[in-house]
C-alpha cells in the first residue's frame, strides 16, 4: 500500500463524515419535500420545529447508511485481497495430510513444467511460488500462528522471527504502540476542548478492540465469536470464505471508528440548544414563594380584568342595582370557573395545596377529594 493511499484512507472517511453527508442530506431534504409535499402547500421553513425534525431523520438515515457501507467496503477489501487458505482452496482448520493432496492437484495444474505453450512462463512461475509460499506458511505451526491473527504483514514486520513468542512479542508492541499514541491523541484532544462528543464512546471502542486483539493474539485457538457464530454462519448461507482472525480485527478496528464518528455526530443532533443548555429545575421553597407571588400578581391582573369587563356588561344596568349586582356576581362566577381555573399555574397551585391539607391530616379523615 502506498503512502498516497495511507492518507487517502485516513482523510477520506473523515470528510465524508464532516462535509459529504451533511450536504448530501441537503440535497436529499429538498428533493423528498419536491416529492412528497404538493405544489402550492407550505413547506416547512428552515430553523422551524418540523424542518429540524426532518433534518435530523434524514442525516441520520444517511449517517447510518453510510456506516454500514464503511464495514462492507472493508470486508470487500478483504475477501478481494484473499489470503493464503483461499488461494490454496482449502479450509482455515486444513490439517497436514490435506493441504499436501491439495497442493499436489494444484501442483499438476500451475506447474511451470506443466503449463500450456501458450501461456505466460513467468507469471505461471510467479503464480507457483505464490502457491508454494502459502503452503509453507500453513504447515509451519510459528508462521500459521502468526499469519491467522496478524495476517501476512507480520512477516514483512517481523522478518527475523521464528518462534510463536518471537511474533507474538512483535505484534503486541506495534499494536500497543499504536494505541498508545491513539489514546494520548484522545486525552489531549479533550483536554483542549476537542472531540467532546461521543468521547466515551471512542474510549470504549479503543478498549474493547485493544482488549480482543490482545485477547486473540495471546490464545492458542481463535476466539468463540468465530468458531461458534460467526464462521459457521457465513458457511450456512454461502456468503462468503470463512473469516480469519486477523480480518476480524480490521473490520473491528473500521467498524469502531466508523462508529465513534458516528455517534459523535449524532449526539449534537439530539441537544435542544448546544449554545445554551436547559438549566437545571430548582425546587426550593424559595422558588415555590416566587412562584405563588407571579401567581398572586397574575390574579390580581385578572380580577381588574374582570372588573373591568363588569362594568362595561353592566351599563345598561345602572338605574337597577340589584340586577346589576346579580349580573356581576354572575359574570364574575363564570369568569372565575371558566377562564381563571383553567390557568396551569392555577391548577397546579390548587393540586400542590390540596396535597399540603391531605399530608397533615389523620388517617381516615383525608378524603377523596
Amino acid at each position: 500500500m502506498t503512502r498516497a493511499s495511507v492518507s487517502w484512507d485516513t482523510i477520506g472517511p473523515f470528510l465524508v463524515w464532516q462535509f459529504l453527508i451533511p450536504l448530501a442530506a441537503g440535497w436529499a431534504h429538498s428533493i423528498l419535500y419536491s416529492i412528497f409535499i404538493r405544489a402550492g402547500d407550505p413547506k416547512p421553513q428552515p430553523g422551524s420545529a418540523r424542518f429540524i425534525k426532518h433534518r435530523r431523520q434524514i442525516l441520520i438515515a444517511v449517517y447510518a447508511a453510510y456506516f454500514a457501507f464503511t464495514i462492507y467496503e472493508v470486508d470487500f477489501n478483504l475477501q478481494r485481497s484473499s489470503n493464503a487458505y483461499n488461494d490454496l482452496g482449502v479450509p482455515i482448520n486444513v490439517d497436514e495430510s490435506g493441504l499436501n493432496s491439495r497442493f499436489r492437484k494444484l501442483t499438476i495444474r500451475f506447474h511451470p513444467d506443466k503449463i500450456a505453450a501458450g501461456v505466460n512462463r513467468d507469471a505461471a512461475n510467479a503464480y507457483y511460488i505464490h502457491l508454494k509460499h502459502a503452503r509453507d506458511v500453513i504447515l509451519d505451526p510459528a508462521k500459521r500462528f502468526a499469519y491467522d491473527r496478524f495476517g501476512p504483514d507480520i512477516f514483512r514486520q517481523c522478518q527475523s522471527c521464528l518462534t510463536v513468542k518471537d511474533y507474538v512479542d512483535s505484534a503486541l508492541l506495534s499494536a500497543l504502540t499504536n494505541y498508545g499514541v491513539l489514546l494520548v491523541f484522545l486525552i489531549g484532544a479533550n483536554a483542549l476542548g476537542f472531540l467532546k462528543d461521543g468521547s466515551y464512546w471512542r474510549y470504549f471502542g479503543l478498549l474493547a478492540v485493544a482488549t480482543f486483539e490482545v485477547r486473540t493474539a495471546m490464545r492458542p485457538d481463535h476466539p468463540s465469536i468465530l468458531t461458534k457464530y460467526l464462521n459457521p454462519l457465513v458457511a450456512s448461507f454461502n456468503l462468503r470464505p470463512a473469516y480469519l482472525p486477523f480480518q476480524v480485527i480490521a473490520i473491528a478496528k473500521k467498524a469502531s471508528i466508523s462508529a465513534a464518528q458516528f455517534l459523535a455526530l449524532l449526539m449534537p443532533l439530539y441537544r435542544i440548544d448546544p449554545a445554551h443548555p436547559t438549566q437545571p429545575t430548582d425546587d426550593t421553597e424559595n422558588t415555590q414563594y416566587q412562584q405563588l407571588d407571579r401567581l398572586s400578581a397574575f390574579v390580581a391582573e385578572c380580577n381588574k380584568d374582570a372588573s373591568r369587563l363588569l362594568e362595561l356588561e353592566s351599563t345598561p344596568y345602572r338605574d337597577n342595582e340589584r340586577a346589576k349586582g346579580e349580573l356581576r356576581e354572575a359574570l364574575k362566577k363564570y369568569m372565575v370557573q371558566n377562564v381563571v381555573h383553567q390557568e396551569k399555574e392555577v391548577r397546579n397551585a390548587i393540586g400542590q395545596s390540596m396535597v399540603r391539607r391531605r399530608t397533615g391530616a389523620p388517617h381516615g379523615a383525608q378524603g377523596t377529594k
